[in-house]
């Protein structure tokens, strides 16, 4: 914290500015909100009650270990850095997600559970190779809550694949670029979203995710070797995948502490991983 306040007090006041954040997410559950990018980096909800950044030193490739929150709404600079969870994969940058999961306002809890909500921070994988290169990232979502004696950020509760483009160097003489219609990269794109689910009461919404995954042209496959292809004019679009486009509902398990799939999801790594 950022002055000599007590904890409880400071933390009273914070939940109090934080309550008509809650009258601005929408009466339906799941709540879906979209954070305001601000210029200095911090995403806040439409109401500027609450603001998410992640801090680093600005001198070092270093990822940032701590999420900051912030409560400009309050009338007072107050900040709250939290430890962020490890994160799996060993990603090479991380950005927030600019979204939040709205679970409950600090109106809405029964017995002083207070505001919760879920946050998310996107990992980033990026790779080079000859004539080409490519990013991976996934979505991590973490709890965040604040009661009147405690504000908190616990543990990751959702890991999916997120967003990534490749491109993959298929052209190596003039011959190929002829018989490639000039299309000398082989490109690979996998996007995906999370919207609300159907509404059942659990401790956590249900979430549905859906991914969008397409090769162009449309004769490639990573998995296979795209040399010597002689293209038409009709290949040169986008081919979406069938299997790797798909939509899962993500429900809460309490037994484990994350979401779940409704049924497994298939083995896209040829688009997710660069």
């Amino acid at each position: 914290m950022t002055n000599g306040n007590s904890p409880d007090m400071l933390l009273t006041m914070l939940l109090a500015a934080a309550q008509p954040a809650a009258e601005t997410a929408p009466a339906s559950s799941p709540r879906m909100v979209e954070l305001v990018a601000k210029d200095d980096g911090a995403h806040c909800l439409p109401d500027g009650q609450i603001c998410f950044a992640l801090p680093n030193d600005g001198e070092s490739d270093a990822l940032p270990t701590n999420l900051a929150v912030s409560f400009p709404g309050s009338g007072d600079d107050e900040k709250t850095v939290l430890p962020l969870p490890a994160i799996a994969g060993e990603p090479q940058a991380l950005r927030l997600w600019p979204n939040a999961v709205w679970v409950r306002g600090g109106d809405e809890a029964d017995g002083g559970e207070g505001l919760e909500m879920l946050v998310g921070v996107i990992g980033e994988q990026r790779a080079m190779y000859s004539g080409g290169g490519g990013t991976g990232s996934r979505l991590h979502l973490l709890r965040f809550g604040m009661a009147p004696h405690a504000i908190g950020l616990s543990g990751e509760v959702l890991d999916v694949g997120w967003d990534s483009a490749l491109m993959i160097r298929a052209c190596f003489s003039e011959q190929d670029a002829k018989d490639r219609l000039g299309a000398c990269h082989d490109e690979y794109e996998y996007k995906a979203v999370l919207k609300p689910g159907p509404d059942e009461g659990g401790e956590l919404p249900s979430l549905t995710y859906r991914s969008f995954a397409t090769a162009y042209p449309q004769t490639s496959r990573r998995s296979e070797d795209n040399s010597g292809q002689k293209l038409k004019p009709s290949d040169l679009a986008d081919w979406k995948d069938p299997e790797c486009s798909y939509e899962r509902v993500l429900r809460f398990n309490n037994a484990t502490g994350r979401y779940e799939m409704d049924r497994p999801a298939p083995d896209c790594s040829v688009y997710t991983e660069p």
